[in-house]
């Protein structure tokens, strides 16, 4: 028997190899023909790659993508969002689920190589899962970000400790809807804290839907027109943004009028409201807010409201903004 058991085991250990490296293909091919699927934006991800590998045999899927860039049109304009590379992993047995680790920095430019801005972090990985359908879930985790504007169109500079970003599409509801939450630590923007005259670190959230699901279109105009014309709408369920004493609450939901604007209504509370608004040049003590309010109401301030407390609704109708029953002097101008 002993002659016999060596070229069987040897047999068994040739077939398990065989069985392996079988199934680490099939396992790379799913992988293969998930990140071939559109996401939302009409881009898969393998699009976002100049090149892009599959390796790790055998136990593991590796992704190595270089030059990773991803196509974002903001207004007339694409700006692409690129890191020099990115690395990701998923198991045999997910390979419908792969975590992408983005290098430092992400850098901004517009379509035609003009630099907009650079933001440097110490971690930033996008967490992506698929079912059979598409995409079913989205993660993007930033650790330490430093953003850092090379022109007045990126905006003004800040630092960040942390940022969350969740997007999961769900079905159910209609045509189905597009569930979103946010979450940043430690925001640190000189230009809003000498504003406020205070170096507290702010903190924000944000979560809500969109319904129905934006379907997958590279021409941003066309995806939102279609969004538009089946009654799209954007649900804030809570936006809460502190920093120091000042505390701002949002709920609410807006859509888009035949003119392309915004149009809807916000709930907006901010306690601690009152040297906010004496600094932005409103004369009113913090504790005359609430009088103020209830006289231009024609009611009074909501039972156990601390003294510097407003709380208005935000209007958006017609290209025009009212706070309360007050018409601002901005319009709103059409989105595209």
């Amino acid at each position: 028997m002993s002659r016999y058991r060596r070229p069987l085991l040897i047999g068994l250990v040739v077939l398990l190899c065989l069985a392996l490296g079988e199934f680490w293909l099939y396992s790379a091919h799913r992988l293969a023909g998930y990140m071939d699927k559109r996401a939302l934006g009409g881009v898969s991800l393998a699009d976002l790659c100049r090149t892009s590998d599959i390796g790790g045999f055998p136990f593991r899927l590796k992704l190595s993508c270089a030059e990773f860039t991803a196509p974002v049109r903001i207004g007339d304009e694409v700006v692409l969002f690129g890191a020099e590379e990115a690395h990701g992993e998923a198991s045999l047995f997910s390979p419908n689920h792969i975590l992408l680790t983005l290098s430092s920095p992400l850098v901004v430019q517009k379509s035609g190589g003009g630099p907009l801005a650079k933001l440097r972090h110490d971690g930033m990985t996008l967490d992506v899962a698929w079912s059979l359908s598409g995409l079913s879930e989205a993660r993007l985790d930033m650790k330490a970000l430093d953003w850092r504007p090379e022109t007045p169109q990126a905006g003004l500079a800040f630092n960040l400790q942390s940022l969350t970003t969740k997007a999961a599409p769900q079905q159910g509801e209609g045509l189905g809807v597009l569930r979103f939450e946010l979450t940043g630590e430690g925001l640190n923007m000189p230009a809003l804290q000498a504003l406020l005259q205070k170096n507290d670190l702010g903190r924000f959230t944000l979560g809500g839907k969109v319904s129905p699901v934006p379907a997958p279109a590279a021409d941003f105009r066309a995806a939102v027109e279609d969004w538009r014309k089946k009654s799209g709408a954007v649900a804030i369920d809570h936006l809460q943004w502190q920093a120091g004493d000042l505390n701002l609450k949002i709920d609410g939901a807006l859509s888009l009028d035949d003119a392309h604007r915004p149009t809807g209504k916000l709930n907006v509370t901010a306690e601690g409201a009152g040297p906010l608004l004496a600094r932005l040049g409103v004369p009113v003590a913090a504790t005359q807010v609430n009088a103020v309010l209830g006289a231009l109401l024609g009611k009074p301030p909501a039972q156990g409201a601390k003294a510097d407390t407003l709380s208005l609704p935000l209007t958006l109708a017609n290209g025009q903004a009212y706070l309360g029953p007050i018409r601002l002097p901005a319009t709103v101008p059409p989105l595209y």
